[in-house]
């Protein structure tokens, strides 16, 4: 079973990742999912979607075990957001085949993306990065994936959709903790401000909120 190390964000959170090796009949017997679940996996059509959404959701039944609880399944609130049933704890998954990465924490809303540094970013730079953010990134891909990867951690942590990456998210280097990133969400009253952290693996940069 391909299961990385569980890594601790801190007192309260935990974040893994899942290198996706099993068929789709394998990851499906290792998860068991519910009736609400298979309903759901019914609607993806795509071979690699069908791999991404069984091991993103493995993940966080190994992280769910970890703490000793028992994983009843996963369901979407009005705004997709991702929630635990009869637990309490909030989560956050992403995939990018062949990696699937989940985070769970106790009490706050987090947020975890994957994502690998593509030529694909410099032709959207502008519908994501503001003006300041753009003269930080230039067409540096390592950068831009870096700036995608945090708003999207934003835009999980939020969770209510509408945010207009360009707008309503910002993300700066912190130049005094290598390898995190500040994020801040401003919008209709919402203003909060979050370190990101930055690890990497196997050429993807994974992303999530400390």
């Amino acid at each position: 079973m391909p299961l990385f190390q569980v890594e601790a964000i801190g007192k309260h959170s935990n974040w893994s990742l899942w290198q996706i090796e099993e068929t789709i009949e394998e990851l499906w017997q290792e998860l068991n999912p519910t009736a609400e679940a298979q309903f759901e996996y019914q609607h993806i059509h795509h071979h690699q979607k069908k791999l991404e959404w069984l091991a993103s959701r493995l993940v966080i039944k190994q992280l769910v075990e970890h703490l000793g609880e028992s994983f009843v399944g996963i369901y979407k609130d009005a705004f997709g957001k991702p929630h635990l049933h009869k637990l309490p704890f909030h989560i956050s998954i992403a995939h990018c085949f062949p990696l699937a990465v989940g985070a769970i924490h106790h009490t706050h809303s987090i947020g975890i993306d994957i994502e690998r540094p593509r030529n694909k970013l410099l032709r959207i730079r502008d519908r994501f990065l503001n003006q300041q953010e753009a003269a930080a990134a230039g067409t540096d891909l390592d950068t831009l994936c870096k700036f995608w990867a945090s708003k999207e951690v934003l835009y999980k942590i939020y969770g209510r959709k509408k945010l207009i990456f360009r707008e309503h998210m910002a993300v700066l280097e912190n130049f005094d903790h290598p390898g995190q990133l500040v994020g801040s969400i401003d919008y209709q009253g919402f203003l909060e401000s979050y370190s990101i952290h930055i690890d990497q693996f196997d050429g993807h940069l994974i992303a999530y909120n400390l």
